[in-house]
């Protein structure tokens, strides 16, 4: 009885710091990929042109980082964990700031940062308190997420705007279901590790907030989708 309670609460203590940290990183992650635009857009505004011709070569390392920082996760060390995701974060900063450029309004950027911080917090806050165990939904949304991939590659050719719509609603209903998805999945990891180091978890904590902050970039974007739209009528 005593080892069960020793476990239970073992458990609820990795619990706890897993969230914590991805959650932490995330919220870094997040300032930082926000303050490069804003630095670019208000101080600095000649750096768009030199972004601008190295767009693809900041994507193509974007893909590069986020690779290398899944696939060899048990080789790096902690910090080398940590420095790849700012630096990825970094790197996804250097795009915001011509999304800013392009969206040109700082008010609806500003009011789709507000919504997403909302809907984020709802749907992160679901997935932790809910009972339901989400992990059965998973199949669900990676098929959602492959519908949009394939949708959004064929309407680059057709251009409709039915299609683009689709997309747009689609993108914001499966990015807030993998918000409560993901912050499940990592609540329920503590239970696997509950006997894992200090580094193991806190490697765990960065894999967790990549995962959250492409919820929470992917969740803006398609909402920005919306709003920036919606500002033009």
């Amino acid at each position: 009885m005593y080892y069960n309670d020793e476990k239970e609460y073992m458990s609820f203590d990795v619990n706890n710091k897993l969230l914590r940290s991805s959650f932490a990183y995330m919220i870094i992650g997040l300032f930082i990929t926000f303050l490069v635009p804003a630095y670019i857009i208000f101080y600095n505004q000649n750096l768009i042109y030199t972004i601008m011709n190295l767009y693809l070569p900041i994507v193509i390392l974007e893909f590069v980082v986020v690779i290398g920082l899944s696939g060899m996760l048990h080789k790096i060390s902690t910090m080398t964990a940590r420095l790849l995701f700012f630096f990825y974060s970094f790197l996804n900063g250097l795009v915001f700031s011509l999304i800013g450029v392009m969206v040109g309004d700082i008010y609806i950027i500003g009011y789709t940062l507000f919504t997403t911080i909302i809907m984020f917090g709802v749907t992160a806050a679901y997935g932790y308190f809910t009972s339901e165990d989400l992990s059965n939904y998973g199949g669900y949304l990676r098929t959602g997420l492959i519908s949009i991939i394939i949708i959004s590659i064929i309407n680059i050719f057709l251009k409709a705007p039915s299609l683009y719509w689709m997309v747009t609603i689609m993108g914001v209903v499966i990015f807030s279901a993998l918000t409560a998805y993901d912050v499940n999945k990592i609540k329920n990891m503590a239970y696997e590790i509950s006997y894992g180091d200090e580094s193991t978890i806190e490697k765990l904590g960065v894999i967790g907030a990549l995962t959250l902050y492409l919820d929470f970039i992917n969740l803006f974007l398609y909402l920005l989708r919306i709003f920036s739209r919606k500002g033009r009528d």
